[in-house]
């Protein structure tokens, strides 16, 4: 058997998430639903978000390697993930278009997006499936080289296990009895053993996720966004700098001093403009994220109902 084919696939423009149920069985849930798929040669890990906060979202956009865009019935959560989609500015995507919804209706609303570029695809979970895991497709999907960088996207406590962490392999791999440090809080840890599909394994790779014991920490203090990776690989600031690609759908005027979420890889916090010259803004976050200069940002508006995403760019590191 040759090398498994991982992948994370977001599924996004949905209110009840049923095209992502079609799409494989059901894992971890909160505000981001998880769903599992494997076969002989593949394991597809696939999520959309489940709340009407913008956070999970934003989360949901930045966990993925691939994203689906469906296109079924207009509403302002389909508009709204359009927007963080196109923030993210993802080099490959798809998207799933019904016969009442229309593909020319489709085409019109992501003209001048990056989601133009995306494969067009039937309505159909099995079909989608396919092309992603295409030994064409699938050679065009991003694998990063380099230090092991482990975005924890949930985390608990097993009885006899002690501390796990949940996260996919963003770049290079991770081993059990692997010294490492969890950031921003810069905490050393040791990697007991790991899981991934409910086996144990002693290597995880890039793009596999993966369930991590962990010695030297508590779920008490571990937060969704936090990095597992090497010392010294990741930047930790409660300031971030980055050029700002707004979209055309929110043209408020963005001022010195206003708040918004700023989202860098899972995390979440709100940040106040503190320089905005041009296109390149400054944020003062509300504590302490760990990035590194492959990381994106999105930028949202702090209200309850969309549309809410403003636009993204890419980390800026002096």
């Amino acid at each position: 058997m040759g090398t498994l084919k991982h992948v994370t696939i977001g599924v996004f423009g949905e209110l009840q998430n049923n095209f992502l149920k079609k799409l494989g069985n059901k894992g971890t849930v909160n505000d981001i639903e998880f769903r599992n798929n494997s076969g002989k040669d593949y394991v597809c890990t696939l999520c959309s978000p489940k709340s009407d906060k913008v956070a999970p979202l934003l989360q949901a956009v930045n966990l993925v390697d691939i994203p689906i865009m469906v296109f079924d019935a207009p509403s302002p959560e389909l508009g709204e993930a359009m927007l963080a989609v196109d923030a993210r500015r993802f080099p490959l995507g798809i998207l799933c278009i019904s016969e009442k919804f229309g593909e020319e209706r489709a085409r019109n609303l992501i003209m001048h997006t990056s989601l133009e570029t995306f494969d067009i695809l039937p309505f159909d979970p099995s079909c989608v499936l396919d092309h992603i895991l295409s030994d064409e497709f699938y050679e065009r999907i991003p694998k990063p080289d380099g230090a092991t960088k482990v975005p924890i996207d949930n985390y608990f406590s097993v009885k006899s296990v002690g501390t796990v962490a949940l996260g996919i392999v963003k770049r290079g791999n991770i081993g059990v009895y692997t010294k490492l440090m969890v950031y921003p809080t810069q905490r050393e840890v040791l990697v007991k053993s790991m899981q991934s599909q409910d086996k144990d394994i002693r290597k995880a790779v890039t793009l596999q996720r993966v369930g991590c014991s962990l010695k030297g920490v508590k779920p008490d203090d571990l937060k969704r966004g936090n990095i597992i990776a090497q010392k010294d690989s990741i930047t930790v600031s409660k300031t971030v700098t980055f050029q700002l690609i707004r979209n055309s759908i929110i043209s408020d005027e963005i001022s010195v001093g206003a708040s918004f979420f700023v989202c860098i890889g899972l995390q979440t916090p709100v940040g106040r403009v503190k320089e905005y010259n041009g296109d390149i803004i400054t944020f003062e976050l509300e504590r302490e994220i760990a990035f590194d200069a492959t990381d994106m940002a999105i930028v949202a508006k702090t209200t309850l109902k969309p549309p809410r995403v403003i636009g993204g760019g890419k980390i800026k590191i002096n």
